[in-house]
């Protein structure tokens, strides 16, 4: 990490401090602690200064002793202040510690700075638990606060080095914390791209079982395994409730916005950040919770997210594999497509404001010309799915569409052709879903969606018997369709990649055999034939996902099985099945990161990334004296009852408004959901106008005095 990463010198270095004098006028500290005037605190920076001029010389005893007596002063600063509206104290505070530490490069220098981290840890976490509150009551109370908090942690560790499962340390294993932190640092204009990246793929790493913090485990033998696996799956039960909480209530979704128009001059770093975004939103979608309806909903407010990001990035991609003339699945551009492709397929099945765009634009011919892409059975099973998601037949691009599938699809290889037929029909369970209710798509890709009796058999005897001669080192990291963060990718060795000549070893099945076969019984759509994320009953006592009940209802307003009238209304939330899928889904998870062997040998594990350097948790040690602890009481917005949520995506409301029927909104998420889905009520169909909801000031004054911590 070099200070040439952010541009600072110690020109910058020294105007923080010199703010940080101004700031810190007026504050009590405690007799015998370490205090510097303005004019001392600069003329220890500049002894430090002369002695490291460029910031990457090593220091002299002397020049040390000068460096540690400015941090001693900001230590100081930071646990003598406990007032609740001292955050800009605390601003200036990291701020200056940030820049210098940026700036000097030398180990020593490191090690002071790293040892005074780990004095102020308690206020540390204190101020990054409640900075989300203050902002949601204040916006701007807290300046920079986070940006300095924690750019100073990934400076110190290594960008690289800083996952998913640290910012869970760094939150005391609060999902919803670490969604916060993500959130603004990939939304804040002014943090590096470094920072941006490093916090988006964090975020793709929460989205998966091993970011759950299990802490230290001594114990062994199978009762030990088994009691860890129950013990993880509770937690990732509760790790994936929040993670969802928190990209709604967050506003992850605005923050990838802003971010990508930051650097939409720079189209390495665009693709970064969206590849993060798309990750997130695929593997979120795949998971069974009870707040999978609310996310649905909170992506349905956000429907430009297709012209502004989805579209382009494609775009972004195809040129390089153009260029290539003989591209293969070893080079990461094609990595990238595939996996935004199984983005696309998720989410155009999920939600269904999403399609027309796609279905508009010239996205799949772009795709489709991509050099080898129809000749490799699974580019060519997303390529179908999302054909049909988008309801194909509807776009001008129909036939060009249509010819070049089928043209593809009777160049495959017989056994190809029985293996694709597979992919999307007999082994539709253990692969991402698509839209069966779009009729006119389904029949015109008729060649590839229908399935003989003779190919459905063959599934359980020719499929099994070649996978498992394949290596799958890379399959327990691939549970129910799960990607995985950028920089895992981008390690993968070419010789990893298999060049899909021998597709029959399906490599790249959705769920491993052992997963798939434990399935629970009623945890299949009888529509999608896919598991369910979030079903629901019929009256008759069918289930379906809610997803591909919706979109049939929509066209045929019939139940698909019986053919009898029906309305997604007379539908309930089949609750017992999703919570047997969901914990199915997380006892899956769980063993695979308990028990690798299970499903594959495990595989060496290299040395850790953060080397030798010290963990980010503070080591145990006998403190030097008590020191006056941060005194700020508030609450977590994501702790707030329900009946402070909105009723459309379950985000804590700014501005609630209540509709005749009684339920009460976020002004600005209705809004939104009127301009996408029209004027209906988002809970019961029904028609409403956002003229007709009226202002809830009580609803509001009750969120703020909880917030605050008051009491009525």
């Amino acid at each position: 990490m070099s200070s040439a990463n952010f541009g600072y010198s110690a020109v910058d270095v020294a105007d923080a401090f010199r703010r940080l004098s101004t700031v810190a006028q007026g504050v009590s500290v405690p007799p015998g602690d370490t205090v510097l005037s303005p004019a001392e605190l600069e003329r220890c920076w500049k002894k430090v200064e002369a002695a490291a001029p460029t910031g990457s010389e090593n220091l002299a005893d002397d020049t040390l002793r000068s460096l540690q007596a400015i941090y001693s002063f900001i230590e100081t600063l930071i646990t003598s202040c406990g007032q609740p509206d001292a955050f800009e104290l605390y601003e200036a505070c990291f701020a200056a510690l940030t820049k210098s530490g940026v700036f000097l490069q030398s180990q020593e220098a490191k090690e002071l700075l790293l040892r005074l981290l780990t004095n102020v840890h308690e206020v540390y976490d204190v101020l990054l638990s409640c900075v989300e509150t203050y902002e949601w009551v204040q916006p701007g109370s807290t300046g920079l606060l986070r940006l300095w908090m924690l750019q100073i942690i990934f400076a110190c560790f290594g960008f690289e080095s800083i996952t998913g499962l640290h910012l869970m340390e760094l939150t005391d294993n609060d999902v919803a914390g670490a969604v916060s932190l993500v959130s603004f640092m990939v939304g804040c204009a002014d943090a590096p791209f470094e920072l941006q990246d490093a916090a988006g793929r964090c975020l793709v790493e929460l989205t998966s079982a091993d970011s759950v913090f299990m802490g230290s485990c001594a114990q062994e033998g199978a009762d030990w395994q088994n009691e860890q696996i129950a013990k993880l799956t509770g937690m990732l039960n509760r790790h994936v409730n929040g993670l969802i909480k928190g990209l709604i209530e967050f506003d992850v979704v605005e923050a990838f916005g802003r971010c990508i128009c930051q650097h939409q001059m720079s189209h390495s770093n665009t693709d970064a950040i969206v590849k993060h975004f798309l990750t997130t939103i695929h593997n979120c979608l795949l998971y069974c919770s009870e707040n999978q309806k609310k996310l649905r909903q909170h992506l349905a407010t956000q429907s430009t997210i297709v012209q502004d990001i989805m579209i382009p990035y494609v775009h972004n991609i195809l040129p390089a594999l153009y260029d290539m003339g003989n591209p293969s699945p070893a080079v990461i551009e094609w990595q990238n497509l595939k996996s935004t492709l199984q983005t696309f397929v998720v989410v155009t099945f999920n939600i269904n404001v999403f399609r027309p765009q796609l279905r508009d634009s010239d996205l799949i011919t772009g795709v489709l010309q991509v050099p080898q892409i129809l000749t490799h059975v699974t580019m060519i099973e997303l390529l179908v799915k999302l054909s049909v998601n988008i309801d194909f037949v509807s776009s001008s691009h129909k036939d060009a569409i249509l010819t070049q599938l089928q043209s593809a699809f009777h160049e495959l290889s017989p056994d190809n052709q029985d293996r694709l037929k597979r992919r999307l029909t007999s082994e539709q369970r253990m692969r991402l879903p698509f839209a069966k209710s779009n009729k006119k798509s389904v029949q015109a890709l008729s060649f590839c969606l229908d399935a003989s009796a003779n190919i459905a058999t063959q599934t359980q005897q020719k499929g099994k018997k070649c996978r498992k001669g394949k290596n799958r080192r890379a399959r327990k990291k691939k549970l129910f369709a799960m990607q995985r963060a950028n920089k895992a990718a981008a390690r993968r060795a070419p010789e990893e990649h298999d060049d899909e000549e021998d597709e029959d070893s399906d490599e790249d099945d959705d769920v491993p055999d052992l997963v798939a076969e434990g399935i629970p019984e009623k945890g299949v759509c009888e529509l999608s034939g896919g598991l369910m994320v979030d079903p629901v009953q019929t009256p008759d006592g069918h289930l379906f996902d809610r997803a591909a009940l919706e979109d049939w209802v929509r066209h045929e307003a019939t139940n698909p099985i019986t053919g009898t009238p029906l309305t997604i209304s007379q539908c309930n939330a089949a609750v017992d099945v999703q919570e047997s899928i969901r914990g199915y889904q997380m006892q899956m998870l769980s063993a695979c990161e308990i028990a690798p062997e299970v499903f594959e040998p495990e595989a060496q594990r290299g040395p850790s990334l953060l080397g030798t350097l010290p963990s980010l948790s503070a080591p145990e040690q006998k403190p030097k004296k008590e020191k006056s602890k941060i005194r700020i009481t508030s609450r977590s917005v994501i702790d707030c009852p329900e009946e402070m949520r909105c009723a459309v995506d379950g985000k804590v409301m700014v501005n609630p408004v209540r509709s005749p029927a009684g339920l009460v909104f976020e002004q600005k998420t209705l809004k939104r959901w009127m301009d996408n889905c029209g004027s209906v009520c988002p809970i019961t169909g029904e028609p409403l106008r956002l003229e007709d909801c009226i202002t809830d000031q009580a609803m509001k004054k009750k969120i703020v005095q909880f917030l605050k911590g008051q009491q009525d």
